[in-house]
């Protein structure tokens, strides 16, 4: 038997339109999968997160720990020295801006025992969450390490910021002066 093409269905379309079918199917998997998603943008709202500290294993929610200060939110990896460059100059930065709130997400896979050594071994005064599944990063629109969101005081993202370079600091500091009102 001999179909045309406009059997099928598909509008002129060599196979009935099943390819288009087939992508229009993939596609709102994808979206009903959350990977559509838009990231947060400058200006947005933080979204809440909630993630198990590294020493206790407890659920600990990001916005009280920031608790409507000047905050900000560092992605890191143990393994990354970037990471550990901007960790250790958003130590030095809280040092000298106590009201500063700083939280550590490591989206290291496997064991928190792990990322609690490296936070003890640097002395990290600032508490370290655990994302081992990669998740809260791509609200942000973040795929990689280091990564860091600044949030003023009303939690609206003040700066999203990927990778990490030295000097960084410096912008991060007029930045946190300014959302602090200094």
């Amino acid at each position: 038997m001999k179909v045309s093409r406009r059997e099928g269905g598909g509008r002129g379309l060599p196979g009935g339109g099943l390819l288009l079918r087939i992508g229009l199917a993939c596609a709102a998997l994808v979206l009903s999968a959350g990977v559509g998603v838009a990231a947060v943008a400058v200006g947005d709202p933080a979204p809440d997160l909630t993630l198990a500290d590294v020493a206790t294993g407890r659920p600990v929610r990001v916005a009280d720990e920031i608790g409507g200060r000047v905050g900000a939110i560092a992605y890191m990896q143990t393994s990354c020295a970037a990471c550990r460059k901007e960790l250790l100059a958003l130590k030095e930065l809280q040092a000298k801006y106590p009201e500063l709130r700083i939280v550590a997400i490591s989206v290291d896979s496997g064991n928190p025992a792990r990322v609690k050594r490296y936070r003890e071994h640097f002395g990290f005064p600032f508490p370290f969450l655990h994302d081992p599944e990669f998740k809260t990063p791509g609200l942000f629109g973040f795929s990689f390490t280091p990564a860091l969101v600044v949030v003023d005081k009303a939690g609206k993202v003040a700066l999203l910021k990927g990778g990490y370079r030295p000097g960084d600091e410096v912008g991060i500091e007029d930045l946190v002066v300014r959302l602090l009102g200094q």
